[in-house]
């Protein structure tokens, strides 16, 4: 007999009414969303504690109960125990594959042999949600009871959320029904739930729900159209939400929410849309004085949108609504700075300087974009003068402490020996500009290594994390989403203790992207053997040998762009440890003359051969040059060729990426190129940041 149905048919036994549904645990509810790997290495999480659900049965029954569970859990952990690890995950497999073949029901898993298995949850998960317009709230309760806070307790609430949804028992869902639930269309019907039983004060809560600049799921009617009638409703809510929906080109929404509108702002409303088709029709503005206090949002609207188009013409206009308006301070320096920033993009710096000045408005991506034409130009003087307007703390930044002894050197401003010493101190760290610094010196790089050793304690406790278990074991059977999620719920608000453990054991099982992520979310950069795995050596030495490309340059390229996730997808649709493009790897295959499917794409080895042979094409394009081939593999080889600066306006290499046009770009290549040296240290090579001709070679 199945565990759980034992534990609920004990708790069955008392009478029906008397089966109280479980306090919920305050966890986060998320939908599996593919995860996409950018390079950053902390990802943000943010989760609640959790708490445990208590079961409401009588003392006697209770006992009873126990008694009987004691007796059936010693037999099934003696069976359980009989079998290892590695056992019971190949009875686990077996049994999945012949429940998909329907070869049994779930009446004969072997539950005596598997309790202990850390999937088992899985098993009697299927089987609830199987049966979930038949299933019992007994039993819901039971699992939820025994796996509290997991990934698979949230999907099981959610199911039978919908299915008490679906048979209208609503006074079941009001009380299996918790904030954690992150479904709208969910949260809405416990609205309308709450409300219809008599909790009038829930209409409080409709606002957020209601106030968003998307359409929200139809279960939302009611309680909106209730809602919309009540006093918790005021026009200051049908504006802004108008604005979002503006402001998120929901031009149908927009329409929607205008009914909702008051009198006096309806043609502002509609000045709104007008200027979402047509932009220069702003300044008909300049003639609406007396309107409400809602056009302060239709100019600021209208000069960000207009300044895409027309920069020095909004610059006029927004002159104009300044001097006749008083607007709020705060989203005045909003706009003044997205418009100086817009006219700096159309080549009017001093337009946009004197805007700035004459607001004491001070912007840091303004400054930046400046110092990056100011260099692009080798103007010195304004390098450094750009560098004294930043904050402090920017002024501090290693990136920017580079570029003033630079600046400083190229204006003769500092003697060989004091430049020295600038360089020398800036080498003393581990990133991009340190390493350059050191080249400059003349110095030795300093990477820092130091070995993570987490606590016995520390390792031992966060080994027996439930979620953990499941995740390393999900792991092992190569079903990594469902890993990652037992991973996400596992680590919630870990400290760093217990993240540099986790990274760890992550290590330990294989999972580099794990390791990866979890020691950049402790914030431990130094442990270069855990951050930088040396991995896939096999496959990589092959395609370097068939090509002109070194094996730690390689390992960068992989380093920076899945952390070593062989399944890594992104949003463009690039795929695999060197996220290709599946239309560049088909024209690669064919150039190599090897077969091409997708799905190859996926398996290191032939990711590794494709993704090396374009990068080879792309060195061999720029001439062996691996600044211009990174930024290549990056952006495209097409742009790269347009970012080269003519002939007679070359510039140094350290110029020429400082001021790539695409942020993301200019930190992959830095990123390529410092993990490149690490590789190279760390397999015993010791090579440079650059070699001769690329240090050398003006851009």
């Amino acid at each position: 007999m199945p565990f759980f149905e034992l534990l609920s048919r004990q708790l069955k036994v008392t009478h029906a009414q008397s089966a109280q549904p479980l306090a919920e645990s305050n966890t986060d509810v998320r939908q599996y969303r593919a995860v996409t790997l950018s390079g950053n290495e902390s990802p943000k999480d943010t989760s609640p504690k959790i708490s445990s659900p208590k079961l409401k049965t009588s003392k006697y029954l209770f006992s009873a109960g126990l008694a009987c569970l004691l007796a059936a859990h010693s037999q099934i952990t003696l069976a359980a125990d009989s079998l290892t690890i590695e056992q019971q995950r190949q009875l686990y497999e077996e049994t999945q594959t012949k429940l998909r073949l329907k070869k049994i029901t779930y009446s004969d898993v072997p539950y005596d042999k598997l309790e202990n298995y850390p999937l088992t949850s899985y098993l009697k998960f299927q089987e609830l949600n199987k049966k979930i317009r038949t299933v019992s709230g007994t039993e819901i309760d039971a699992y939820l009871s025994e796996y509290p806070g997991s990934w698979l307790s949230d999907r099981l609430r959610i199911n039978w959320l919908k299915q008490l949804a679906s048979s209208k028992k609503w006074t079941q869902f009001r009380q299996y029904y918790d904030s954690s639930v992150k479904s709208i269309e969910l949260k809405c019907m416990y609205l309308q739930a709450e409300y219809r039983a008599g909790n009038k004060d829930i209409l409080g809560e409709v606002a957020s729900v209601w106030n968003q600049g998307k359409s929200q799921p139809k279960a939302c009617d009611r309680i909106f159209s209730t809602w919309l009638k009540s006093d918790y409703f005021t026009p200051e809510i049908a504006w802004s939400r108008y604005l979002k929906a503006i402001e998120k080109r929901k031009l149908s929404l927009a329409s929607y929410i205008e009914r909702h509108l008051n009198d006096d702002v309806k043609p502002l409303a509609k000045q709104l849309k007008n200027l979402y088709h047509y932009p220069s029709r702003l300044n008909r503005l300049l003639s609406k004085t007396d309107s409400p206090k809602e056009i302060e949002d239709v100019i600021h609207y209208g000069v960000k949108r207009y300044s895409r188009h027309n920069a020095k013409a909004t610059l006029s206009l927004w002159e104009k609504f300044d001097a006749a308006y008083l607007l709020d301070a705060d989203k005045r320096n909003e706009t003044t700075e997205y418009l100086a920033y817009r006219l700096i993009l159309d080549g009017k710096n001093d337009l946009a300087n004197r805007l700035l000045e004459r607001n004491q408005v001070v912007s840091e991506r303004i400054i930046e974009r400046q110092l990056r034409d100011a260099l692009k130009q080798q103007d010195w003087k304004n390098v450094k003068l750009g560098i004294a307007k930043l904050p402090e703390e920017s002024q501090q930044s290693h990136r920017w402490r580079y570029w003033q002894l630079r600046a400083s050197e190229a204006l003769n401003e500092l003697s060989k020996e004091k430049a020295q010493q600038g360089y020398l101190e800036l080498s003393v760290y581990r990133d991009f500009y340190s390493f350059l610094a050191a080249e400059r010196a003349q110095m030795p790089y300093e990477l820092a290594h130091q070995s993570v050793q987490p606590a016995a304690e520390t390792l031992s406790t966060v080994g027996k994390i439930p979620a953990l278990e499941r995740s390393r074991e999900l792991f092992k059977l190569g079903k990594i989403n469902q890993a990652r999620m037992e991973w996400r719920y596992g680590t919630r608000g870990f400290d760093t203790p217990s993240l540099i453990a986790v990274g760890a054991l992550a290590n330990d099982w294989g999972w580099h992207r794990k390791t990866i992520e979890s020691l950049g979310k402790a914030k431990f950069w130094d442990d270069l053997t855990l951050r930088f795995p040396l991995i896939y050596q096999d496959e990589i030495q092959k395609v370097a040998n068939a090509t002109t490309l070194a094996p730690e340059y390689l390992l960068a390229i992989a380093r920076q762009e899945s952390a070593f996730a062989p399944d890594a997808r992104s949003p463009a649709g690039a795929m695999g440890l060197m996220q290709l493009m599946p239309a560049t790897a088909n024209q690669t295959a064919k150039r190599m003359g090897i077969p091409y499917r997708k799905k190859d794409l996926l398996v290191p080895q032939h990711n590794i051969l494709i993704g090396g042979n374009y990068l080879g094409q792309m060195l061999t394009r720029f001439n062996g040059n691996r600044i211009l081939a990174t930024a290549a593999y990056n952006a495209g080889p097409h742009r790269v060729s347009r970012w080269l600066n003519p002939e007679n306006k070359r510039v140094d290499f350290d110029i020429w990426i400082e001021t790539i046009p695409f942020k993301e770009t200019r930190g992959y290549v830095q990123n390529v190129l410092s993990y490149s040296l690490i590789y190279s240290h760390l397999m015993g090579e010791e090579k440079k940041l650059l070699n001769q001709k690329e240090w050398e070679e003006l851009l």
